[in-house]
């Protein structure tokens, strides 16, 4: 396991989370969500955030990563997130977010496929224990599991607050796209290594609430959507090249359970996935304060970002 440290510019002392189509971005100062304790001690509220960024080297023209990479380091980089768990980065994608983004990362270089890696505020936060394993039987990494499209690795870490010197662990998580055996096992394996101890669980399920992925997961911990008494946002998460945020939007309209007519557990290429809120943040341990989807400018990825704020119980 590999710690990047950040060689990339300070963190932007005011910026936005990003904004719904046809409304101008809100202001959001650096820090702002981080509230301060009643004893007047430091604040406790973390924000943990997630983001597919989409591998580069398979789309071309305006979708390539090249082109995208700007708009995917401005997308986080307005987000304010404290730890932020990605998916769909490529070890070559790498440097280009640990260059421009004030944060160290968590990786691992010699393991093979998409990574998942984590982000965290060093000023924050220090790493108590950090691995990863693979989505298949016995967390073997570098298998192509069940019914699975590709290897699937999940990256976690235990931090220390240096706030409130105390600790909770986050995982990265993205599950297969096309096997529902792969998923259905997945959700299985993770829920068996969750930790008994607060834990922030972030990625891309591929899965719909109501799935049985989801119900699996939403057992031991909560959806931070739901729990949230402070919703921003529109619903889905995936939204798909080639479509408007205005279509987008309209879509959220039309369907706004995001359940699109289809089966809850069917994401394959027929499905209205733009329509879907395939991006989680679970939680144990936390009060859930606001969740938010966010809408980055120009064509960051396929995927939005999503933030939570939480302040451990």
């Amino acid at each position: 396991m590999t710690r990047h440290p950040h060689t990339g510019p300070e963190r932007p002392t005011s910026d936005a989370l990003g904004s719904e189509p046809d409304t101008p971005p809100r202001a959001l100062s650096a820090g702002s969500h981080r509230e301060a304790r009643t004893d007047g001690g430091a604040a406790s509220t973390v924000r943990v955030g997630t983001y597919n960024v989409r591998y580069a080297g398979i789309d071309e023209g305006q979708f390539a990563w090249e082109q995208r990479r700007d708009a995917v380091v401005t997308a986080i980089r307005r987000t304010d997130a404290d730890v932020m768990a990605l998916q769909e980065v490529w070890l070559e994608q790498l440097p280009d977010l640990r260059d421009r983004l004030n944060y160290e990362w968590i990786a691992h270089p010699d393991a093979s496929g998409p990574h998942t890696p984590l982000a965290y505020e060093p000023t924050r936060f220090t790493v108590v224990d950090e691995g990863t394993f693979g989505l298949a039987p016995g967390g073997e990494r570098g298998v192509v599991a069940w019914d699975a499209h590709f290897q699937r690795l999940v990256t976690h870490a235990t931090l220390r607050d240096r706030q409130t010197d105390r600790t909770f662990t986050v995982f990265s998580v993205h599950f297969d796209h096309e096997g529902t055996t792969a998923r259905r096992e997945s959700a299985r394996l993770l829920t068996d290594r969750l930790p008994g101890g607060p834990c922030v669980v972030a990625g891309d399920y591929n899965c719909e609430s109501g799935s049985e992925p989801y119900r699996r997961l939403a057992e031991p911990l909560i959806d931070t959507a739901q729990r949230a008494a402070d919703r921003q946002g529109p619903r889905s998460t995936y939204v798909g090249f080639g479509r408007s945020d205005e279509d987008a939007a309209a879509a959220n309209r039309d369907d706004p359970d995001g359940r699109g007519g289809a089966d809850q557990d069917d994401v394959g290429p027929s499905s209205p996935m733009d329509r879907r809120r395939l991006d989680h943040v679970f939680a144990r341990g936390f009060d859930v304060r606001r969740h938010r989807v966010c809408v980055p400018d120009g064509l960051a990825s396929d995927h939005r970002p999503v933030v939570t704020d939480l302040v451990m119980e």
